[in-house]
């Protein structure tokens, strides 16, 4: 019961501060944010110094949009799988790994650039690697699985 009690308490706190972060963005950054994602879910904010971020789910992949507080982008993350990749990526990744299976992708994005770090997997090895908007690959760390 004393866990039930913490559980709730927990979940009624995090909605008060989610409703609080809410409020204090600005009316016309959510309006915008509506309008370009209007199929977003789980859709939560947060507010730090001088920025506002916000975390959501759009058609199966999780994203967060940082904000400055004047409203414009600042940087985005998303996660993701390999059909979500763009091919031209996806050809270049298959054909350097060819044995390799694509566990997943986290995608960076600035107004300057945008990077790929993939998630490669073996029988024996996981592989990190990284790529830039023209397909350039560099390998970022390969990890023996246990055994």
């Amino acid at each position: 019961m004393k866990k039930l009690v913490a559980l709730i308490s927990s979940v009624v706190i995090a909605s008060q501060a989610f409703a609080f972060a809410t409020k204090n963005v600005n009316e016309k950054l959510l309006q915008n944010f509506k309008e370009n994602f209007p199929q977003a879910e789980q859709v939560y904010w947060k507010e730090s110094p001088e920025t506002y971020t916000v975390n959501f789910v759009e058609n199966g992949i999780r994203s967060f949009i940082v904000y400055g507080k004047d409203g414009n982008f600042v940087s985005s993350t998303r996660y993701y799988q390999e059909k979500n990749l763009p091919y031209y990526l996806l050809i270049n990744i298959r054909k350097k790994y060819p044995e390799k299976k694509i566990f997943g992708v986290v995608e960076l994005s600035t107004i300057e650039a945008v990077d790929y770090y993939v998630k490669l997997e073996d029988a024996k090895v996981w592989t990190t690697i990284r790529m830039d908007s023209e397909g350039n690959l560099s390998l970022v760390e390969k990890l023996q699985k246990a055994e």
